[in-house]
């Protein structure tokens, strides 16, 4: 980059340690470490946002390609809503029943089909296990 060879690196460091001094030299290099970490955050946050606002355009513009994978990241009662619904079109009746009928759902398919033998119950499974 520039061009530099090793007589002449060897020649900026006995420079900066006569000029700077070897006290301060530690903290002239964690202040340009910090310079150039805080330079290429900046410039990873401009190269983000170009890229967002690029997305952005294309969105508005109709250029996008029919990528809809944003709609898995929505939760499951809001991927299959219908096209014509509205917020707040539900009463709070019909909410609670949509409620109670996904909490029913969920409570389906968190709960196993095995049922244990009628002769075992938990507290004797329980007593076994404490046995071994």
């Amino acid at each position: 980059m520039f061009d530099l060879s090793w007589m002449e690196l060897l020649f900026c460091a006995v420079l900066a340690l006569i000029v700077i001094g070897p006290k301060d030299l530690p903290k002239l290099f964690r202040a340009v470490g910090q310079f150039i970490a805080k330079a290429r955050k900046m410039y990873k946050n401009m190269l983000g946002s170009m890229q967002q606002l690029e997305r952005e355009v294309d969105i508005a513009s109709g250029k996008q390609q029919h990528n809809e994978s944003w709609r898995d990241l929505l939760p499951e009662e809001v991927r299959h809503l219908p096209s014509d619904f509205l917020p707040g079109s539900m009463t709070a009746e019909q909410h609670q029943q949509r409620r109670q009928s996904l909490d029913l759902a969920r409570q389906q398919a968190l709960t196993p089909d095995v049922s244990l033998p009628k002769n075992v119950t938990t507290s004797s499974k329980a007593g076994n296990d404490n046995a071994n």
